[in-house]
């Protein structure tokens, strides 16, 4: 299943434990941080996918420059351009 074949979900349901469901009371409503639970959940929907896509540009970056270090590279010359214009022909 591709993303694009994921159904969307508008609405979610959730029984939380009582310790859980303490603590979003405390977090929401008056004094809260949020207003209500469901706004506290999307920020934590959306501060985890802010996290996950850092947490892969970092092991991508990572990569890139393992590959760079166990590499040598040297610039392009015109006889390499040369070579690959001639094999793309």
């Amino acid at each position: 299943m591709t993303a694009q074949d994921t159904p969307i979900i508008k609405r979610l349901n959730a029984t939380l434990p009582l310790p859980l469901a303490q603590f979003v009371g405390e977090m929401t409503g008056e004094g809260g941080l949020y207003e209500t639970p469901s706004e506290f959940v999307r920020d934590l929907i959306r501060r985890y996918m802010e996290k996950t896509a850092a947490a892969e540009s970092h092991a991508i970056n990572d990569l890139l420059r393992q590959s760079i270090a166990e590499n040598s590279y040297s610039p392009l010359t015109a006889k390499d351009a040369k070579s690959i214009r001639d094999v793309l022909a």
